[in-house]
C-alpha cells in the first residue's frame, strides 16, 4: 500500500523520470549509500539492490566533506481519490457462456503533509572525488556485472511530520453457474476492506540516483543525463524509472508481445524426454527456496558457470544443462523461462511448477485462447481451481479488465499487462516440457 501511494506521488509531481518512489516505508534510504541498477533481460523491469555501503565507503581516501541544499518539495500535500467502477467478462465455451462480473468502489486518501527535498551539491563532490582510488574490495563485494550501473543517492524527498494514509475497497462479484462449475466458485460474493497506517515523519518517499564507475581503479561520475519518457512501438512505453504507462496496458500489446516470445520457447519441445523430466525435477527442487531461482537467473544473465559461491541446487541446475547435451536454442529457451518465472510473484512459480499436468493443459488452452483474436474458451474443468482462481481470471482478461486492474494492482511496479504476457508464457513453457503422449 505504501508503494502505491509513493508511486502515485511521484507521479502527481510529475516526476518519474527524476524520482525512483520507495517500496518499503521500513527502508530509510540515506543520501550517498550506493545501491546497484539491473534491468531485466527480457522484461520492461528494473531492479534496485540498496546495499549498506555508501559512496564514502567506496574510497581509498575518504577526506570529502558532501555539501547538501534542502527545500519544501510540496506544502499542505493532500489527496482524496475515489474510484466507483463495474466490469464484466465473458468465455465462450460451446453454446455455455461463462461470465464473471464485480463492481468495486475505492477510496483512499492522507492528512495534508509536507515534503522536503535534500539535495547534494554534485559538482563540488565531483570536484573533490574525481579519479579518487577506490578500495578493490569493496567493488569485487558489490559484484557489479556489465549489466549492471553502480549508482548512489544524490536527492531524497521525505515527509516532515507523521502522515496518515487511508483506504476502502468495497467489492461485489458474481459468476455464472458455468464458471462456477469449471472453477468451484461461490455464486455471490461481497468483500469490504479498510486499511489505515501511519507513516513517521522523515521516511524516505522517493530518491534519485546518480551513476559512477570504478574502471582502472578510480572513481568517475559520468555527467547525468536527464531522459525523457522513451517510446517505442515495438516495446512498452517506458519512462526513464522503467515504468510502464497506464495507457499502454492493452490486450493487443500484451499478445504481440506474447507472440514475439513464443517462438523462442520452442526448442523445449524438442528437448529428449529424460532431459525435460531432470529439468522440471531440478526446477522443483530449486523452488523449495524462491531466493534460489532469482541467484540462478542472476547467475545466469552473468554469464558465471554456478561452479562457486551458489546453494547445490543452483549448481545443480546449472551442470545438468552443461552436460545434457543442449543446443544454443534450447538453453535459450530455458534461460527465457527461468527469467519469466522468476518475475513472478510470491509462490506463483511453485504452484505452476508443481500443479498436475492437466491443470498445466487447461491453463495453456486459455493461453492459447489469449493469443487468438476472439474470445477466450474455457476448458472443461480445473481440478485446482481454486488456488489458480486469479491466475485463470487474468488469462481471460478483457481490456477493461486490465485498466481496473492497474488501479488496484498492488505491485505498482509490475503492471497487470506485463504479468499477463509473463504468466502466459510460463505457461507455455511448462507445458512444451510436460511429457508427450500419444494421439
Amino acid at each position: 500500500m505504501f508503494a502505491a501511494r509513493t508511486k502515485a506521488l511521484v507521479k502527481n509531481l510529475g516526476a518519474r523520470g527524476d524520482l525512483i518512489y520507495n517500496k518499503n516505508v521500513n527502508d530509510k534510504i540515506q543520501m550517498l549509500t550506493l545501491v546497484k541498477v539491473r534491468k531485466k533481460k527480457f522484461w520492461p523491469v528494473i531492479k534496485y539492490y540498496i546495499t549498506d555501503q555508501t559512496l564514502l565507503d567506496l574510497l581509498e581516501e575518504a577526506d570529502v566533506s558532501p555539501e547538501y541544499t534542502e527545500e519544501v518539495l510540496t506544502e499542505d500535500f493532500t489527496n482524496l481519490r475515489g474510484r466507483c467502477g463495474e466490469g464484466h467478462t465473458a468465455a465462450e465455451l460451446d453454446s455455455n457462456q461463462a461470465q464473471l462480473g464485480w463492481n468495486v468502489d475505492t477510496m483512499d486518501g492522507a492528512s495534508s503533509f509536507t515534503l522536503k527535498k535534500k539535495t547534494l551539491d554534485v559538482g563540488k563532490l565531483k570536484n573533490s572525488c574525481t579519479e579518487k582510488t577506490v578500495k578493490k574490495k569493496i567493488v569485487d563485494m558489490l559484484k557489479v556485472t556489465e549489466t549492471d550501473k553502480l549508482t548512489f543517492v544524490y536527492q531524497t524527498v521525505y515527509n516532515t511530520d507523521r502522515v496518515d494514509f487511508f483506504g476502502k475497497v468495497e467489492q461485489a462479484g458474481s459468476v455464472s453457474a458455468s464458471f462456477k462449475k469449471f472453477l468451484n466458485l461461490s455464486v455471490k460474493e461481497s468483500k469490504e476492506e479498510k486499511t489505515r497506517f501511519t507513516v513517521p515523519k522523515e521516511s524516505t518517499f522517493a530518491y534519485a540516483l546518480m551513476e559512477i564507475t570504478t574502471d582502472g581503479g578510480t572513481l568517475g561520475i559520468p555527467p547525468r543525463i536527464r531522459k525523457v519518457n522513451q517510446y517505442n512501438k515495438e516495446w512498452w512505453k517506458l519512462s526513464s524509472d522503467g515504468e510502464v504507462d497506464d495507457f499502454c496496458l492493452q490486450l493487443q500489446q500484451v499478445k504481440r508481445e506474447f507472440r514475439k516470445k513464443e517462438h523462442l520457447l520452442q526448442p523445449l519441445a524438442d528437448l529428449p524426454e529424460s532431459t525435460s523430466q531432470d529439468l522440471r525435477k531440478h526446477l522443483r527442487e530449486l523452488l523449495e527456496d524462491r531466493d534460489h531461482l532469482t541467484l540462478l537467473e542472476e547467475t545466469w544473465d552473468q554469464g558465471s558457470t554456478g561452479e562457486s559461491d551458489c546453494p547445490q541446487s543452483v549448481s545443480s541446475f546449472m551442470e545438468l544443462l552443461k552436460t545434457s547435451n543442449t543446443s544454443t536454442s534450447q538453453k535459450d529457451a530455458v534461460h527465457l523461462l527461468i527469467s519469466a518465472l522468476d518475475t513472478l510473484p510470491d509462490d506463483l512459480p511453485e504452484l505452476l511448477t508443481s500443479c498436475s499436468p492437466e491443470t498445466l493443459r487447461v491453463l495453456n488452452q486459455l493461453v492459447d485462447g489469449l493469443k487468438g483474436d476472439g474470445q477466450t474458451k474455457l476448458p472443461e474443468s480445473l481440478p485446482q481451481g481454486e488456488e489458480l482462481r486469479w491466475v485463470v481470471e487474468l488469462l481471460c482478461s478483457t481490456n477493461q479488465m486490465l485498466e481496473d486492474l492497474s488501479d488496484q494492482w498492488d505491485r505498482p511496479e509490475f503492471p497487470p499487462g506485463v504479468m499477463l504476457e509473463v504468466l502466459s508464457l510460463v505457461v507455455r513453457g511448462l507445458s512444451l516440457m510436460q511429457p508427450r503422449t500419444d494421439s
